[in-house]
């Protein structure tokens, strides 16, 4: 059974555009050294990274694979998304270097947050995920409600 991504983690961002990746993202690693994939993203119009494991990417590379390619929003989406994504590994101070582009993609600065999605990772400007957290707050008991109602059609 694969381990999820969970938590949230303060981290900084150093002048070589490296942060370390904390213990329990770590952990919940297959054994050995894996690679990531790391693209640009959105959410709510507010830009952000997201950090896959290199066999969780291939996964998503695969169900792309698989839509109408010549439908315009599977070729947008390859473009922004599947286009986007870069390889990269941790050295051996469990450091993962974010390549330039992408960290000016998303104005990341020293000051980043890292957010466990379960399957992936994203990366955000820490001044950037306060105004989401506080965008989530405000309608979280809207959300709430939505959620739950999608829990009923599951059975639960």
């Amino acid at each position: 059974m694969t381990k999820l991504f969970r938590g949230r983690f303060d981290c900084k961002v150093d002048q070589k555009g490296r942060l370390i990746l904390p213990s329990p993202f770590r952990e919940a690693l297959p054994k050995g050294k894996p690679d990531f994939v790391i693209t640009n993203s959105l959410s709510n119009k507010k830009k952000c990274l997201d950090i896959f494991t290199l066999s969780e990417w291939e996964k998503l590379e695969k169900k792309i694979s698989k839509m109408p390619s010549l439908k315009k929003e599977v070729q947008m989406y390859q473009r922004f998304y599947i286009s986007g994504g870069q390889v990269c590994g941790l050295d051996n101070q469990n450091r993962l270097s974010l390549p330039v582009n992408l960290r000016k993609y998303a104005h990341l600065d020293a000051e980043v947050v890292l957010v466990g999605m379960g399957k992936k990772i994203e990366l955000w400007p820490a001044n950037v995920w306060n105004e989401v957290q506080d965008q989530m707050a405000n309608s979280f008991e809207e959300i709430l409600t939505v959620v739950a109602g999608l829990e009923e059609g599951l059975g639960g």
